[in-house]
């Protein structure tokens, strides 16, 4: 983070470096020596790579000019318009064409391939939000990868000039999943297919809107994109097989082919952080072992974790990096203390409780992410987590099997069968989840600093877990931060507004206490999507209607609001405010406390542009 605030020339780095060493040297040990100049390096080292990654060609040129990329990323969906991310190689300037690198987000109806080559003309714009509020912070997520513009592309404004072959090894990869993706389509049913696809080879491409909230809102989504859990089962379940097959397979050999196995799939499945993270760390683990070294699994987590940030510093901005490191950070510290918390006598609800003990302590220092991330917590991730355990390892043994036996008719349809039914059953049961009352608590606006300050004081904990006093005044201190997240979460919950959302289609909400009362003027879909991440930051019960062309009323007590859809614009009243929402141009008298001019609308002195974001005021 240190790379994100502070701008300053490499050769700075040593000057820190050289002070801390020196008074180190004169005041204390060698040992010490080196401990202090060498955390201080590697801090210093870290904030040089994030600002040379962030600093690396993010300038282009303004306007619609001819530009060279090719594609690196495209998605592969039912979509009209798809996004593809590319890289910019030459852009033309006057009458020149100059070199440039930079990776950009485009939206395009053609369906491109990754290595396609193009020469395209359209106007790239900063990646900004639109201001509304729960929206998806789109701003942050893709300037966390280093891309800041983005553009849109139809099929007049390209032409398609080459196609690069990728490397030998990212061809079999892409190929193999290819493959396998149709493989699994051609044999399940298509929400089974689409569920598998996921669970198998992290392609979420294919999933559902029911199904993605389902699994949101039981807390499953983690099993959904290919993580830890599924590499730990895979080694768990390669090396029992090759530990069984010992007279044949030495252990230096089981042990290479599990090595081996775990790279080849994190390959196969698009090498996210999650998967890369775990691989590394379980190979050295493995590796470790092997050489007879006894391993800390800590360290080899915040090594694998240095490895990662090595190779790419904007790594640490990725969700899923967040999420997958919190929760191994919190299960290597907790699950120990949290399981002899209970100790059941019988094996199964012993079992069971190790199993909700691993949920807990993995949500411990993921808690905040996920509230800041998402706005809202599943109340019953202990339960979700258990059925997870059941059958995730299920679904994942038969889905190898189905792979290497796939060409064999007979075992296939059993495998088939055995894996269609497991996936449903996994399935049903997450949405039986869902439908349980008070699945989802919702209403969470975090700010960065509740986030550092709540893991600060957790990770504080672990150094003075075994002294009473410092145990319980941590813990009181992390109880009162969760209640004042609870109090906001309420006052969002009660709070009274109306908003004009920044759409290019007129979006009106009036919330009162635990009703919000929406109505649009365009496509549903669009106007439902704004609305419900709203409903995410702001619960209450939502009703969403299109707006009539007469005067439209609503009163509850002591309040009212009239809207009335005109010719030029929405007449909005409550008892405090009289609101003009403009949708062209048109003279208006000095009758309105308030001017309100849609996005596309030019800027006009004394009224309110939605392109700025949306417009609220209290009821």
């Amino acid at each position: 983070m240190l790379g994100e605030l502070v701008v300053f020339p490499w050769h700075w780095f040593l000057l820190p470096i050289l002070v801390i060493g020196v008074s180190a040297l004169i005041f204390s040990r060698l040992s010490k020596v080196l401990l202090s100049t060498g955390f201080v390096a590697l801090l210093l080292l870290g904030a040089g790579l994030m600002q040379w990654t962030r600093q690396s060609g993010t300038t282009i040129q303004k306007g619609e000019v001819p530009r060279i990329a090719i594609v690196q990323e495209a998605e592969n969906s039912d979509k009209i318009w798809k996004k593809v991310i590319v890289r910019l190689k030459q852009e033309k300037s006057k009458k020149e064409w100059k070199r440039v690198s930079q990776e950009v987000l485009v939206y395009s109806q053609y369906q491109f391939r990754e290595g396609d080559v193009l020469l395209f003309k359209t106007e790239l714009n900063a990646i900004k939000n639109a201001g509304n509020p729960g929206e998806f912070d789109a701003k942050s997520y893709w300037n966390g990868k280093n891309i800041y513009w983005m553009g849109f592309v139809g099929e007049e404004d390209f032409t398609l000039l080459d196609y690069q072959e990728p490397s030998w090894i990212a061809g079999v990869f892409r190929s193999t999943r290819r493959y396998l993706s149709e493989q699994l389509d051609r044999s399940l049913p298509k929400k089974e297919a689409s569920v598998a696809r996921a669970l198998l080879l992290g392609d979420k491409s294919k999933l559902s809107s029911e199904t993605r909230e389902s699994f949101g809102n039981a807390g499953a989504m983690h099993v959904l994109a290919i993580s830890g859990l599924h590499v730990g089962i895979i080694m768990y379940l390669l090396f029992f097989v090759l530990k069984s097959a010992s007279r044949w397979v030495s252990r230096n050999v089981a042990v290479l082919i599990t090595v081996l196995f775990l790279w080849v799939f994190a390959g196969v499945t698009g090498w996210s952080p999650s998967v890369v993270r775990a691989t590394l760390m379980f190979s050295l683990l493995l590796t470790g072992q092997q050489l007879g070294r006894s391993s800390n699994a800590m360290n080899t987590l915040f090594f694998s974790a240095f490895l990662i940030l090595l190779i790419d510093p904007l790594t640490l901005f990725d969700i899923g990096f967040q999420l997958s490191y919190g929760a191994m950070f919190g299960i290597f510290i907790f699950f120990n203390r949290i399981k002899m918390v209970v100790q059941p006598r019988n094996r199964w609800l012993e079992k069971a409780w190790e199993g909700t003990a691993l949920g807990i302590s993995a949500q411990l220092f993921t808690i905040p992410l996920v509230l800041y991330h998402f706005h809202q917590f599943p109340n019953y991730f202990w339960l979700t987590n258990l059925g997870i355990l059941c059958f995730a390892g299920v679904i994942l043994a038969l889905g190898m099997i189905f792979f290497l036996v796939h060409g064999i008719p007979f075992v296939r349809v059993i495998i088939v069968w055995l894996l269609g039914c497991a996936i449903f059953v996994l399935t049903y049961f997450i949405e039986w989840v869902d439908t349980l009352p008070w699945g989802v608590a919702q209403g969470f606006e975090l700010y960065t600093s509740e986030i550092v300050l709540f893991i600060a004081v957790m990770i504080t904990l672990t150094f003075v877990y075994d002294r009473k006093w410092g145990r319980w005044s941590l813990i009181f201190l992390l109880v009162l931060m969760v209640g004042s997240w609870q109090w906001d979460r309420h006052e969002a919950t009660v709070k009274s507004e109306w908003v004009v959302f920044n759409s290019n289609a007129p979006v009106i909400a009036c919330k009162q206490g635990n009703e919000i009362h929406a109505f649009f003027t365009g496509k549903r879909e669009k106007a439902k999507r704004l609305i419900d991440a709203y409903a995410k930051v702001h619960p209450g019960k939502v009703t969403l209607d299109s707006l009539k062309e007469d005067l439209t009323q609503l009163k509850w007590p002591g309040g009212f609001a009239e809207l009335e859809r005109r010719k030029n614009g929405i007449e909005l009243s409550t008892k405090n405010a009289k609101v003009f929402l403009r949708t062209r141009y048109v003279q208006l008298e000095d009758a309105y406390d308030y001017i309100i001019d849609m996005p596309y609308l030019s800027p006009t002195k004394n009224h309110i542009n939605l392109a700025h974001g949306a417009f609220r005021r209290r009821l």
